[in-house]
């Protein structure tokens, strides 16, 4: 005979389900949280002493909330359609046999509220003054399945061990860019109360009171890593002419660039990153934050940022224009005095030039719920599959800037100048 029996833990375990089975089996036991054990331990030790009464050999299997297990709690909630609220219910000999011969191929059972797939409900918050219609054109099929997505995974890692660390970024990239920035709509696919947060209803991940149409300016910077070390500073490099030419993002130059123009209430004041060693790690320090109700500081903040995915696409359309698209995937831990805030957010953008100086781009800021099992949004996590629930769309006007450089120190023929990080003067004719 098989009794069945759903325990309704305190978290961390969750819900666990004891099968016990009086037969000759051995003892197994299954746990993903050892906090579930103390909970269980004193009515282990009872069906023990109860078992060996009755026979000298017994099995107790206990099966966590947990989809790694083949035998989960999804397979084994049919049989326990008949368990009320007693300690044990004797089942029928159908129900014991199927307990005991539980395949490990039967497909899991969908648990209401838990695990299932929410149908698209979206809804799309937009200035009305502003054409829905995007002036940009998408023409790379990463642009076309991330940023025109009505539903979207988090963007998977590569599994080449020859994969890039960083995005590399087209020539025509490189410099200091004037850059203005659209919030054209706001997108709650699964609607907003699988929002983690109500600053990403009121506003947006880079400003908390940033709405639909608001448009903000700032710059970005991209430079050669070949072309920067220690031995060159001050010295003028021409871009292109050697074989180590690399552009990327000044990472640490945007972060607080753009910190500083969405006037964030606590910017960025400082970014340790070494592109060179480990580019996709960054360490963010913040300015002190506001007073509380009592006058008292927050206290300092900081956060690390990784970046855990990332895929480029670099084509020449039927006009002979170039374009460039690129996403990444990042992590940010925040460290506040007293807590720990986790947050998975992705950023895809597609950059098209229009001519020399001047690119037109479209960007998207997907948010994910981090999978934190003893949380509510760990819950919504799941019952979403993981997919972003919100989407920040943006049209980006980019104007090439020069470098701050006289024509003493980098000749006239020059189209512009950035300095570099590490110093040195970069320069493209």
């Amino acid at each position: 005979k098989t009794s069945l029996l759903v325990l309704p833990c305190s978290r961390p375990c969750q819900n666990v389900v004891l099968a016990l089975t009086l037969s000759g089996l051995r003892c197994t036991m299954t746990l993903s949280n050892p906090s579930c054990l103390i909970v269980l331990l004193p009515l282990i030790i009872m069906v023990q002493a109860t078992a060996t009464a009755t026979i000298p050999q017994y099995a107790a299997m206990i099966f966590p909330s947990n989809k790694r297990h083949v035998t989960s709690r999804r397979n084994i909630l049919p049989l326990i359609a008949g368990t009320t609220a007693g300690i044990f219910m004797p089942a029928t000999d159908d129900n014991a046999a199927l307990a005991n011969s539980i395949p490990p191929s039967t497909p899991p059972q969908s648990i209401p509220g838990v695990g299932m797939s929410v149908p698209l409900q979206p809804v799309i918050v937009e200035n009305t003054n502003m054409n829905p219609e995007p002036t940009t054109r998408l023409n790379t099929k990463l642009g076309q399945t991330r940023i025109a997505a009505r539903e979207l995974s988090p963007l998977n890692p590569s599994l080449s061990p020859f994969a890039e660390n960083d995005i590399y970024y087209p020539l025509f990239m490189f410099g200091t860019w004037n850059v203005t920035a659209t919030l054209r709509r706001k997108v709650y696919p699964y609607g907003t109360q699988y929002v983690p947060s109500n600053s990403l209803i009121e506003g947006s991940p880079r400003f908390r009171g940033e709405s639909a149409g608001d448009t903000t300016s700032y710059q970005v910077k991209y430079y050669s890593l070949g072309d920067d070390d220690d031995g060159k500073k001050g010295r003028v490099v021409n871009i292109g002419e050697t074989s180590k030419t690399k552009i990327i993002s000044d990472r640490r130059f945007n972060a607080i660039s753009s910190s500083a123009a969405y006037k964030q209430l606590t910017p960025v004041q400082d970014v340790t990153w070494d592109p060179q060693k480990d580019p996709t790690r960054l360490t963010l320090s913040f300015g002190a934050g506001p007073l509380t109700d009592d006058f008292m500081p927050l206290g300092q903040r900081r956060a690390e940022v990784y970046v855990t995915a990332r895929q480029k696409e670099d084509t020449t359309t039927t006009g002979g224009s170039s374009t460039f698209a690129a996403s990444e995937r990042t992590r940010q831990v925040t460290l506040v005095p007293g807590n720990v805030i986790v947050a998975d957010t992705e950023t895809v953008t597609e950059y098209q030039l229009i001519e020399d100086g001047h690119i037109k781009a479209v960007s998207r800021i997907a948010v994910f719920l981090t999978p934190n099992p003893n949380s509510r949004e760990g819950v919504l996590w799941q019952q979403v599959g993981g997919k972003s629930v919100a989407f920040f769309d943006y049209e980006l006007e980019m104007y090439r800037c020069g470098g701050g450089t006289s024509d003493d120190e980098v000749g006239k023929d020059v189209k512009c100048c950035v300095t570099a990080p590490k110093g040195s003067i970069q320069c493209i004719k």
